[in-house]
């Protein structure tokens, strides 16, 4: 943003969040608020989810999950603060309980899956213009039952800057554990699991499966969280032949001056194969083709751009179809409030 009064200056384009997520998720939002607002219409209720995640079959593992990102990255994004608005009030979360602020996401209901609050969802009512819905929510989605594990690990020390204070996993553990009091680890992560036996159990699973509670040496004892990251890189990565899937779901509602409403519903599934992620698809499609149309003329406005706007949305999503990545769209109208409810 510090760059926009440059761009303007030097007569230059930059084109920013153009991937998934953001990129794509703004596209195809953009395109039904745009066209309730060109309606006369209002948004009332917006909410955005997206994730990256294994293919159901390949979410083989006690955690539901595999990387095609940074370890890192998801255990950093899993402690971030978020707010959104809910039926007009404003709901604020701390890093420190994002994980157990998961809450069911029904819309595939075949595939059991969970949504956690996607950092400040708030500002997206300036962004995208629809400052007076009652309920802004951005969203990331996961297997149901992840958080509650990541949940559990962070209680227990594992996403902790601090040395590991020993060579090998068994041991690391069991410092924790002593560091919190408990004079044995089943009992420190019932603890840690807030009492629930069936998610300690799951816990205690997942950590053999990690080959955490064993002499395994930690890979850097200058940290645990980079150990730990080390630990999940190897073990959750996708075999050869595994497909991972992106999922991207918008529900938005919008009323008129007539007192009609219209529900709209807009879904994107998109798979791995044997050639590309799904993940690589998502994001490397959308860049080149916002690329494309910089460099084809196509985009000629100059400074900072978002493809918030139609003269990128439209071509963009145009492209991405003829890629295979098209938004399925489903929309209902009633003739007023009473009726939609």
């Amino acid at each position: 943003r510090s760059l926009r009064k440059s761009c303007e200056e030097a007569g230059i384009t930059i084109l920013n969040e153009v991937g998934l997520d953001p990129g794509m998720d703004h596209m195809s939002a953009m395109k039904i608020i745009d066209s309730v607002h060109e309606r006369g219409g209002e948004i009332t209720s917006f909410s955005s989810v997206c994730g990256g995640l294994p293919a159901p079959e390949a979410a083989n593992n006690p955690l539901l999950y595999k990387f095609s990102w940074s370890p890192m990255g998801v255990i950093r994004a899993s402690q971030n603060n978020a707010q959104f608005s809910r039926d007009g009030k404003v709901v604020k979360v701390d890093g420190s309980d994002l994980l157990a602020s998961a809450e069911p996401f029904d819309a595939w209901k075949s595939l059991n899956l969970e949504c956690l609050p996607n950092r400040d969802s708030l500002i997206y009512g300036d962004k995208y213009g629809i400052s007076s819905a009652g309920t802004i929510f951005r969203g990331t989605l996961r297997y149901n039952g992840f958080s509650a594990l990541f949940h559990v690990l962070k209680n227990m020390g594992l996403f902790e800057q601090e040395e590991t204070g020993a060579a090998s996993w068994n041991e690391v553990l069991e410092n924790l554990s002593a560091k919190r009091g408990f004079e044995d680890l089943r009992s420190f992560i019932k603890y840690c699991s807030n009492g629930d036996k069936v998610l300690a159990a799951r816990t205690n699973g997942a950590l053999e499966w990690l080959h955490m509670k064993s002499d395994t040496p930690v890979s850097d004892p200058s940290s645990v969280v980079k150990s730990f990251c080390d630990v999940l890189e190897q073990h959750l990565q996708f075999a050869e032949g595994e497909r991972d899937m992106v999922l991207m779901h918008h529900d938005i509602k919008a009323s008129f001056c007539d007192g009609s409403t219209e529900h709209h519903k807009c879904q994107l599934q998109v798979f791995g194969d044997g050639k590309m992620t799904a993940m690589c698809k998502t994001v490397g499609y959308t860049a080149a083709i916002g690329t494309k149309l910089i460099l084809d003329g196509d985009i000629s406005n100059k400074g900072l751009l978002l493809p918030t706007s139609k003269s990128v949305y439209v071509p963009s999503l145009d492209l991405l179809s003829k890629e295979g990545l098209v938004f399925e769209e489903q929309v209902r109208h009633y003739k007023d409030l009473d009726e939609a409810v």
